[in-house]
């Protein structure tokens, strides 16, 4: 805890709060999530059940969901980065230094060692931070140290997978190690912070591009030992040469440093409070009294709502807020989401939860439906559709990405571009990319990519697919563009009077038949590209085996879609728009195959044994009319 208590030794300046538009709180009647009582609608193990035994806990999901449905326990918690203000702080004594730098590593440490004692109790336990962090935070973290029982269960299960990991007692021993070595600097031992509770949180509150303040929040199930706790870092913190005042903040006593290196603390409600200043923590106070908290914000609201509900921790971060302190610097960025500009974006989230067969991190982006482009808003709303090329792809690939109506948001990003650049506008004319029957209006949106074992001395090729609604005019501009390309050897040459030039050697391409579809390749090339129009779709490949396998496909070949590995792993994402496989046992053993085999023994206890249990690791995306969500999956079955 030493270091929690430490994590706000940057320099953040002021304790005073900017002005906003002040939130209302619901009206009466209306339910918020700190009102909400955490449910836990599971049953018990089964009385002959043993160690290692798994069995259902969960409600039913919702029906043709891709994400858990009904709430089974608290909501949960976790941590967040935080980026210091642009002022350089003022040097600070050797020891303080040690204690800010291991701040965020300690709060970690701490979740294992208060969450190993509990963990085996079933039930978990409810919400104790949301309704204290104020409603003008930009970024909140949480994690729940003592989550619903499946949540449980389900890294028990994951966990044997790992026997590196030692069991429970020695993951115990290593962070009573690790904790004794951080709180040796101010006299304190991993036994003075067996007071931590349920959950950990972080919240940043960022003012200005000069000024932000934070507070870790720490719940705790005996505030007598937490309070000993802190005088006692407070007493190591003061040999060194710190100082404290007390003060009174509406009947909450607060210990204020004197100094920006150090942290303001003090116990509200059940939780400790550490603050980069005196003003972090008195806000959390005003929040446990009355003033308007995260919990009942609209934005977190929303977020939190979209994200499953029985999970370990979550994120979110009021990009409305931000964008309003940052929003010149993001609009000059040009940066997006990948469907919209970021200043559409009303607010994200992230969570993390343990399912049956791997972990699973969520994530939400909420737009304003006022700030979308009539071009993002037919993305987002675009009728779903099987993507017809994953049909394509063999079921050899080591792994794949595939993305639906990608077609509109090209063509608006190149509209973008062309608009505000004119030399852009008239390359993209040259290559035939836009204009009159451009590729661009070619496109039907949809779109793949894969890699598969190649052989030769690059063990791995690949190709990537795209629809098209005019295969002849693909077709030709295939011809003409790739074939344009400098491909061949280069080299350079001297003459007598010292006269240099580049030289490239010529490329010779090649056209021949598979199965009745050509194929257009570069014969002698230092990059043996190849390509060919399959059907409706136009096919790109590393080398001309590629193209190959993939008409081989075509003609009825086993295809990714039909492996049973890659429909399990995928069955537990959204496919709707997105989706991303790779499959971890065959990128691993590709690997491994370009080591000796000396080396590929040491390959094999260093990193192959630790991937073993994973089976795959897929992600998967669903586009709504305001949202986007997106599911990253490591399957462990």
């Amino acid at each position: 805890m030493a270091a929690t208590l430490a994590l706000v030794r940057g320099r953040y300046l002021g304790a005073t709060e900017r002005q906003r538009p002040k939130r209302q709180r619901p009206t009466e009647g209306h339910v918020t999530v700190s009102d909400q009582p955490p449910t836990d609608e599971v049953t018990g193990p089964p009385e002959d059940a043993r160690p290692g035994d798994t069995w259902s806990l969960d409600p039913p999901p919702r029906a043709g969901s891709s994400f858990p449905a009904p709430p089974e326990g608290a909501l949960p918690i976790s941590l967040a980065e935080v980026t210091e203000g642009s002022e350089a702080p003022p040097a600070a004594p050797r020891r303080g230094l040690k204690i800010a730098g291991i701040a965020l590593a300690t709060v970690l440490v701490l979740a294992g060692v208060a969450g190993a004692a509990g963990f085996m109790l079933l039930r978990g336990s409810g919400e104790a931070i949301l309704d204290k962090i104020p409603a003008s935070a930009d970024v909140v973290v949480t994690a729940n140290l003592d989550p619903a029982a499946t949540q449980k269960m389900n890294l028990l299960r994951m966990a044997s997978k790992f026997p590196a990991l030692g069991g429970q007692d020695g993951l115990q021993q290593r962070l009573n190690e690790t904790l004794d070595d951080l709180l040796r600097d101010v006299g304190m031992t991993h036994e003075d912070v067996r007071w931590v509770g349920s959950e950990v949180g972080v919240y940043v509150d960022v003012k200005s591009a000069q000024e932000t303040s934070y507070a870790a929040l720490i719940a705790t199930d005996d505030e007598d030992a937490a309070a000993a706790s802190l005088q006692k870092f407070r007493a190591g913190l003061e040999s060194q040469g710190a100082s404290f005042h007390v003060s009174d903040h509406d009947g909450v006593e607060i210990t204020a440093s004197t100094t920006p290196e150090h942290p303001s603390f003090a116990i509200v409600d059940g939780v400790v409070v550490l603050g980069s200043d005196e003003g972090a923590v008195s806000a959390v106070v005003d929040t446990a009294h009355g003033r308007s908290a995260i919990a009942d914000d609209p934005a977190f609201q929303r977020v939190s709502g979209a994200l499953p509900q029985s999970r370990l921790g979550i994120a979110f971060v009021n990009t409305g807020q931000l964008l309003g302190t940052f929003g010149d610097v993001v609009g000059a960025a040009g940066l997006t989401t990948g469907v919209t500009s970021l200043d559409a974006l009303d607010g994200a989230g992230i969570s993390v939860s343990a399912e049956s067969d791997g972990l699973a991190l969520d994530t939400v982006m909420m737009y304003d439906d006022a700030k979308l482009s009539d071009v993002q808003r037919r993305t987002l709303s675009a009728a779903d559709h099987p993507n017809q090329l994953i049909d394509l792809i063999p079921d050899d690939a080591l792994g794949m990405y595939a993305v639906e109506h990608l077609d509109a948001a090209i063509a608006d990003q190149v509209h973008r571009i062309s608009a505000s650049d004119p030399q852009a506008d008239e390359e993209f004319k040259r290559l035939g990319l836009t204009g009159p029957g451009g590729l661009v209006s070619q496109l039907t949106g949809d779109v793949a990519a894969a890699a598969s074992p190649e052989a030769g001395p690059i063990p791995v090729g690949g190709v990537l697919m795209f629809g098209t609604k005019d295969p002849g005019a693909t077709a030709k501009w295939l011809d003409t563009t790739l074939q344009s390309l400098p491909l061949g050897a280069g080299g350079a040459s001297c003459s007598f009077e010292g006269t240099c030039r580049v030289t490239r050697e010529s490329v010779r391409w090649v056209t021949e038949e598979h199965s009745g579809i050509p194929v257009t390749y570069a014969s002698d090339a230092a990059l043996p590209v190849a390509y060919a129009v399959i059907e409706d779709v136009a096919v790109l490949g590393s080398s001309r085996s590629q193209i190959e396998h993939v008409i081989d496909v075509r003609r009825g070949g086993e295809a990714i879609s039909g492996d049973p590995r890659f429909t399990s792993a995928t069955a537990s994402v959204p496919t709707d728009d997105g989706v991303l496989y790779l499959d971890v046992p065959a990128i691993v053993a590709v690997v491994r195959g370009q080591f000796p085999p000396a080396e590929a023994a040491s390959f094999d206890n260093e990193v192959g044994g630790a991937l073993k249990p994973i089976e795959a690791v897929v992600a998967g995306t669903k586009n709504e009319p305001d949202l986007q969500r997106t599911r990253l999956f490591i399957r462990i079955p």
